[in-house]
Order: C-alpha cells, then structure tokens, then sequence
C-alpha cells in the first residue's frame, strides 16, 4: 500500500462515519490485514461491500488477490466503483449486484480463500448454509458484528425489541459455528464481535 492509497482510505473511512454507513473499526481492519498476512488469499468473496472501504483494506493486504463483491444497495455500488478506481484496484474487483441470498447461487462450485461475511446479520444463518461449501479448504470465513453491540452474549437480556430478531439470529449464528464438528471457530472480541471460522 502506498502513502496515496492509505491516505485515500482515511478519507473514504471518515465519509462513511459521516454517512452513517457502516465500516469495519480500526481493531477489526488490524485482524482482518493479519490473517490476509497469514494465508495469502488469491480468491476473496465479501458478503455486504458498502463503499468498498474493508474490500480495499483486503485488496491492499493481498497484492495477489481478486475479489467478489456481493452488494444490495445501488448507491453503494456506485460510491464503491469509484473509490476502487481510484485505489487503482477497480480490475482485481467483480460485483453481483441483487440480494446475497440469491446471488450466492451465481458462486457454486467456486472456491474462496477468505470470505468476510458483513451483510444483513438477521440472514447470517442462512447465508452461512450457501457460504460454507464456497471456502476453500485451508481457507477462512470471517463474520463481523456477531457480538452486536454487546447484547449477543448468552443469556443476556435483549434491551431493544426492535433488535430482538437480529440479536437471536446470531444467537443461533454463533452455536452453530462453535459446536459444529466440522468447524473450528474462534469469536475475537473485537471491533463488533469477529467470528474466525475455518474447516476441520
């Protein structure tokens, strides 16, 4: 990453605060850099892009990768294209545009080294049934926000009926992840809460 490009993610980083858009915090961004360090993705798939601001992160930690981008919002897609034009990224990126639960299917037989699942968290349990067989063996399924705002923790009392349905789906999320015995599954008290899922 270069002085202009680091320089250009402050400034899309602090539009989005501005926006109320929501982006990765900075103890997320530090995690998400150390595990593309780790193995090196070539194939990264992001479920909820935004403007773009941790698909760039990712991009910029992993010189040798190209990413899928999955984004519902219009808007988003057009703010993204340009902040990765002018990242100079734009050609290592795809977008599929639409909902994620049915353009996943778009993807099958496809196989990613690092999927960073940050889309609608009141659908991260079926998302997570199409995302599964789309990583890759020695991969890494990262999910943010698991630990929503502190009101995820077992047996905690949800403070705000209108997040009760989302706080229960990942509720769900998460027992699935730890106790299946086909996953590995490390949840980092980071930023939002940052599920680290591998294959057994």
């Amino acid at each position: 990453m270069n002085k202009e490009q680091e320089k250009y993610l402050i400034e899309m980083e602090k539009y989005a605060r501005e926006k109320n858009i929501p982006v990765i915090l900075d103890d997320t961004r530090l995690f998400i850099e150390k595990i593309c360090a780790e193995i090196r993705p070539v194939n990264i798939l992001e479920i909820g892009m935004a403007i773009g601001y941790s698909g760039a992160v990712m991009l910029l930690a992993s010189p040798e990768a190209n990413i899928t981008e999955l984004e519902a919002s219009e808007p988003n897609i057009r703010i993204a294209r340009e902040n990765y034009k002018k990242l100079g990224l734009f050609n290592r990126v795809k977008i599929i545009a639409g909902d994620c639960l049915n353009t996943l299917s778009n993807l099958k037989g496809e196989k990613f080294d690092l999927i960073f699942l940050d889309g609608p968290k009141g659908k991260y349990v079926e998302i997570l049934k199409q995302l599964l067989p789309l990583l890759a063996k020695n991969g890494v399924l990262l999910a943010d926000n698991v630990l929503f705002r502190g009101m995820v923790a077992d047996g905690k009392p949800i403070t705000e009926n209108r997040f009760s349905y989302t706080v229960c789906i990942l509720r769900e999320f998460i027992d699935r992840v730890t106790k299946s015995p086909y996953l590995n599954t490390k949840i980092h008290h980071i930023g939002d809460g940052l599920a680290e899922i591998r294959l057994k």
